[in-house]
C-alpha cells in the first residue's frame, strides 16, 4: 500500500514535501518524494501531514474513571490527599478499571497516540485489555508499599513483574511509585527485580518541592501524609539524600528507566540522570497545572537527556493527547524547534519506552504506526498542525488503519 500527502514528517529527519510512504506487511518499505516512491498512491490525503504514530510516555490510562473528580488546583500535596480520598470512597472495581482502560485507549487512540507508557496499579485488570486493543506499549506495574504496608511489597512487585498478557506489542514493566511511597529497600528491590527480567522501569520523580524535604530528613507536608493514613513506623527513615541521587544509589537509574515529571531538579541532578541514560518524561498541561516553576527540558537536552513528552492522567490533565501537549508547548516557547517537539512526541517517547527499533519515525523497516492530519485551510507549512485545533483524520497501526469511537 502507498500512502501520500503534502508533507510526511519522519521523525528523525526533515519533512518531506509532496511525500509518499510505501508499507509492506506492516511495516515502512520506504519514504521519499511522490515521484520517487514510484505507482500512484492507494490513498491520497492531499492537503494534510502524516507523521509518525505519537508516544504518550507517561500516562495512567485506569484514572480516567477520576475524570473531573479531583481537578488540580495548584497544590500537589492537597490534590493528592483528594486524590486518595476520592479512590478510598469510591473503591473501582474489575469492571470500572476495565472500562476506563478501554475509554483512555480509544481516546488515545482518536488523538493520533498510537504506542503509551501505561503505569497500572491493578495489572491483572488492565494488561488484558490493553494487549486486545491496537496499542502498542509499556505496561509498568506500579509498586507501592510503604511503613506498616511494607510487607505487601513481594506480592505488588511480583504482580507489577508478571509476563501474563504480554504480546508482541506490549511489554510489561515495573513502576516504584516515588521515593515517598517506598523507601530504600524497596525501591533497590525494584531495580533488582526489573534487571532480573530484563524490563523497563518508570519512577515519578522531583515532582514536587515536598518530595526533596521527605526524602532528605523525612518531614514536611509529604510525611504527614502516610500519618494520616495510620501507616508510618518506628522503621521509617530518612533517607538523607536528593531524589535523584536516591534512586541513584539503589540502582534505578539507567538507559530503560523513564523519570516522570522531573520538574525540581538542579544541575547536580541533571549531571546524574546525563551519566545514566535515563529519560525524562515532562508532561506541560499537568505541570502548569499545579504552577511549578518552568521546567528545565532545554538544560535537560543541552546535557544530552533524552526528554519525551507525557500526558499523566485525566485526573489532572483535560484529555490524553499528545499533540495538544506539543501544541500547549509551541504556544509559550514559539522560539524552539518545531521539529524537536515533534521528536519529544514520537522518536524520543519510543527511546524513552526501548521501543525505538520499531517505532517512533517513519524509516524503512519500522513499525507502520502513522497519524494523518489536515492541514486547516489548505495551510503551505506543516508546522500549522501544532497551531490548530484539528485531531487526526486516520490513524495506522501496523499498516493497518485503525478504528474508534470519535
Amino acid at each position: 500500500m502507498k500512502l501520500a500527502a503534502r508533507f510526511v514528517i519522519t521523525g528523525d529527519g526533515s519533512p518531506v514535501e509532496d511525500g509518499a510512504i510505501e508499507i509492506r506487511d506492516g511495516r515502512i518499505a520506504g519514504v521519499g518524494k511522490r515521484r520517487e516512491i514510484g505507482a500512484a498512491p492507494d490513498v491520497d490525503y492531499g492537503d494534510a501531514v502524516i507523521l509518525p504514530g505519537l508516544v504518550n510516555a507517561h500516562t495512567h490510562l485506569e484514572l480516567s474513571f477520576l475524570a473531573g473528580a479531583v481537578p488540580p488546583d495548584g497544590d500537589f500535596v492537597d490534590w493528592l490527599r483528594r486524590m486518595i480520598h476520592a479512590l478510598s470512597v469510591a473503591p473501582a472495581g474489575e469492571h470500572e478499571v476495565r472500562a476506563a482502560v478501554a475509554l483512555g485507549i480509544n481516546q488515545s487512540l482518536g488523538f493520533g497516540v498510537t504506542c503509551v507508557g501505561d503505569i497500572t496499579r491493578w495489572p491483572g485488570w488492565t494488561r488484558p485489555v490493553l494487549a486486545e486493543s491496537a496499542l502498542r506499549g509499556v505496561s509498568f506495574g506500579e509498586v507501592i508499599a510503604f511503613g506498616r504496608r511494607r510487607e505487601q511489597l513481594t506480592g505488588r512487585l511480583e504482580a507489577a513483574a508478571s509476563p501474563a498478557c504480554q504480546t508482541q506489542r506490549v511489554r510489561c514493566g515495573i513502576s516504584p511509585h516515588s521515593p515517598y511511597s517506598l523507601e530504600p529497600e524497596a525501591l533497590s528491590r525494584c531495580a533488582q527485580r526489573a534487571s532480573e527480567i530484563n524490563a523497563s522501569l518508570c519512577i515519578h520523580l522531583a515532582e514536587s518541592p515536598e518530595e526533596e524535604q521527605f526524602t532528605q530528613s523525612a518531614a514536611g507536608r509529604l510525611a504527614e501524609i502516610p500519618r494520616e493514613l495510620g501507616i508510618w513506623d518506628a522503621q521509617v527513615r530518612a533517607a538523607g539524600a536528593r531524589s535523584v541521587e536516591l534512586c541513584r544509589s539503589c540502582g534505578l537509574l539507567g538507559p530503560r528507566t523513564v523519570l516522570a515529571h522531573a520538574n525540581y531538579v538542579n544541575d547536580d541532578d541533571l549531571g546524574l540522570i546525563a551519566a545514566s541514560g535515563a529519560s525524562v518524561a515532562y508532561c506541560p498541561r499537568t505541570h502548569a497545572a499545579f504552577g511549578h516553576p518552568p521546567h528545565r527540558f532545554r538544560d535537560m537536552l543541552r546535557a544530552g537527556i533524552n526528554v519525551c513528552v507525557g500526558t499523566d492522567s485525566l485526573a489532572s490533565n483535560p484529555s490524553l493527547s499528545v499533540l495538544d501537549e506539543l501544541r500547549f508547548l509551541r504556544e509559550r516557547y514559539p522560539d524552539f524547534d518545531a521539529l524537536e517537539w515533534i521528536r519529544m512526541g514520537t522518536a524520543r517517547g519510543a527511546v524513552a519506552l526501548g521501543l525505538a527499533e520499531a517505532v517512533g519515525a517513519i524509516a524503512p523497516g519500522k513499525a507502520a504506526d502513522l497519524a494523518v492530519l489536515a492541514l486547516d485551510g489548505g495551510a503551505n507549512r506543516w508546522e500549522a498542525i501544532l497551531e490548530s485545533t484539528a485531531h487526526p483524520i486516520a490513524v495506522y497501526i501496523d499498516g493497518l488503519q485503525t478504528s474508534f469511537r470519535g
